[in-house]
Formats: C-alpha cells, sequence, structure tokens
C-alpha cells in the first residue's frame, strides 16, 4: 500500500494544502487538496472518504464535482458518518453555498454525480482491495479516524483529534496497523486553545502516547496550523523527537 499526502496542514498558505490522503489511484480520504494536488488527474477519483465536516477536509469537494460534471460516467461515492453527510447537505452543498450535486444527473450519463454511503462507526467496509475500519475521534464535531488495511498491513489515521483513550486501546490490540498519522495542530504553549478545539499539541501527543504500549509502531504528523508552524516543529523535537512530520507530496509505503 502507497500513500500519498495531497495536504497535510491544518490550514491554507501557499505552497500548504489542507487534509487530503490518496491510497489508491481512486480513493482519498478527506477533500482538502484535490484540484491543486491532482489537476487532470482528479478524473480517475471514485471514491472520497470524508472524516468530518470542517471546512479544511471539504473544501475541494465542490470544485471536483464541478469539474467532473460534465466528463464522468459514473457517481463520485462520498463515504461519511450521517452527521457529516448532513452538515454536508445542509451547509455546502445546499443550493445556496454551491449546488447540491447528488440530485443532478451527470451530462454524459443517466446517473447523479453524487453518491452519498453512510458509514458507521466500528463496522468495516471495503472499496476495491482495500479495508476501512473507522474509529471515532475526539473533536468538537462527531469525526472518525480510519485504519486502512491492505493484504493484512495497514496504517490509522486519527484526523483531528484530542485525547482519546479508543485509539490506543485499538492500536495496542492491533499488530497489523504498522503507521499512525496523526495531528498536532498548536505549540504547546497553547495548550487551553488546543483543548477547547480538541486538537494536539506536541505535548499533549506526548502525555496521550504514554498509552501506546507498542514500540513498532511509525509515528506520522499532520494538520500544523501555518501560522504556527516553526513553533510546533520546535516542540515536536523537543518532545517528539521520534516523530516524522509529513508535507504536501510525501509517500509512504507499507
Amino acid at each position: 500500500m502507497e500513500i500519498e499526502i495531497l495536504g497535510s496542514y491544518g490550514g491554507r498558505m501557499r505552497g500548504m494544502g489542507t487534509t487530503c490522503l490518496r491510497v489508491s489511484p481512486t480513493i482519498l480520504i478527506d477533500a482538502g487538496n484535490i484540484m491543486e494536488a491532482l489537476g487532470e488527474e482528479s478524473l480517475k477519483i471514485d471514491h472520497i472518504i470524508l472524516t468530518h465536516a470542517h471546512l479544511d477536509h471539504i473544501i475541494d469537494l465542490p470544485f471536483l464535482v464541478e469539474y467532473a460534471y460534465g466528463k464522468r460516467t459514473r457517481p463520485i461515492n462520498i463515504y461519511a458518518q450521517k452527521e457529516t453527510l448532513k452538515a454536508l447537505k445542509d451547509h455546502l452543498l445546499n443550493w445556496e453555498i454551491w449546488p447540491e450535486f447528488g440530485s443532478i444527473k451527470l451530462s454524459n450519463s443517466s446517473q447523479y454525480t453524487l453518491n452519498y454511503v453512510e458509514v458507521e462507526p466500528y463496522k468495516e467496509f471495503e472499496i476495491e482491495d482495500l479495508k476501512f475500519y473507522p474509529i471515532p475521534s475526539n473533536h468538537t464535531v462527531p469525526t472518525l479516524g480510519y485504519a486502512v488495511l491492505k493484504n493484512g498491513r495497514g496504517f490509522l489515521f486519527t484526523s483531528d483529534t484530542y485525547k482519546n483513550p479508543h485509539l490506543w486501546e485499538f492500536l495496542n490490540n492491533r499488530r497489523e496497523i504498522k503507521a499512525l498519522i496523526t495531528e498536532v495542530s498548536f505549540p504547546s504553549d497553547m495548550s487551553d486553545l488546543a483543548r477547547k478545539s480538541k486538537h494536539h499539541t506536541p505535548l499533549t501527543l506526548k502525555e496521550d502516547l504514554k498509552n501506546l504500549k507498542r514500540k513498532d509502531l511509525e509515528i506520522y504528523i499532520i494538520h500544523i496550523k501555518p501560522s504556527f508552524l516553526n513553533r510546533v516543529l520546535e516542540d515536536l523535537k523537543k518532545e517528539l523527537p521520534q516523530v516524522k512530520v509529513l508535507k504536501d507530496g510525501a509517500r509512504l509505503t507499507l
């Protein structure tokens, strides 16, 4: 399995895309940086798995479906829990901010542009040759992380999260998970804001990692806020020198 980080930051700035992971040529997790990263290749995307409805995780979805509308003959499948799908339809694809493409048929097909698929926490589903296991994250809105497995090996992406005991219990019992991609958004001296917004700092992640009882797990960091990038990198070097920070365009092979 190869994981391509199309967008790795918790905000946008020149050269910095928001959260988007490509786990196969046709499958994305989150939609934070599709068009800039993929361009015409975005037409290959058949499946987008959303973690939650915050803007930095869905922002390119409207532009993708508009671009794909006249060029595709099959729908784009959007997978998310019911709260995320409702937020998407109520607040973004609602005919006021953007057309609701789930009710618009493709110009080259009798099928609709979008197909919504509801997923449930702890209920595994399969797309092509990949298995996805949704795990609730600890965030301000309903949010899912996903364990992704292929041929008995895989990784876990937490999405946006604060301290989460269920995460470590899962990782301690699932040795086939070889890598963790998690978030750090703010520097350690902004712990109050991080706690209120339910994001990690290097220090809170270090505290949470005490629950991990394994030494064989590679740990990667994304979602740093561009405004605090240098401060977060300094804190990570001090508190968690063993982790690796991912940038846009990074590729991981399991």
